[in-house]
């Protein structure tokens, strides 16, 4: 039996498909959900990932320094979402701490990361002024010395902080 009917351009112009265009951006393994750092900012805290392991051991300096900074470990029931993605330290020093590779999920204070991070720029300033300072002393009338010098921060992939 032959097929009489045929297709209009009306028609076929009624059931085409939206183009859909697909973006991919390679996902980095440290990433932390927005809605976690969400949760965490209304509640006046910050997150980062701390390391924990160095070359497969432990590195006690580095998180030694961060607990003293205040850093605190983040607990599996405080962020549900990253079950999938995480392990939990079953036993061990650092057991019950959420962890991705070498390092582990802590949190601390937004207030007290603030004061901490302005902390951190103003000895980077005086120790540029220093430099600048001792630079310009040893400067002769002969062969003067011009500091012309700018300094610029240039980063690949723009941060995500959870501020």
């Amino acid at each position: 039996m032959a097929r009489t009917e045929s297709r209009s351009s009306q028609e076929r112009e009624s059931q085409t498909r939206e183009e859909t265009t697909y973006t991919f951006e390679e996902e980095d393994a440290l990433t932390i959900p927005e809605e976690v750092t969400d949760r965490f900012k209304n509640q006046g805290m910050v997150l980062r990932w701390v390391r924990i392991k160095i070359r497969g051991v432990d590195d006690y300096q580095n998180v030694g320094k961060r607990q003293r900074d205040g850093w605190v470990f983040v607990t599996p029931d405080e962020v549900p979402e990253l079950g999938a993605s995480s392990t939990v330290m079953e036993r061990g020093r650092y057991a019950g701490t959420v962890v991705r590779g070498d390092v582990a999920l802590a949190k601390m204070p937004e207030d007290r990361a603030i004061a901490r991070r302005e902390y951190f720029v103003k000895k980077a300033d005086d120790l540029m002024n220093a430099v600048n300072s001792q630079l310009m002393n040893n400067s002769d009338s002969r062969m003067p010395i011009f500091n012309n010098s700018k300094s610029t921060v240039t980063k690949g992939k723009s941060p995500k902080f959870q501020d």
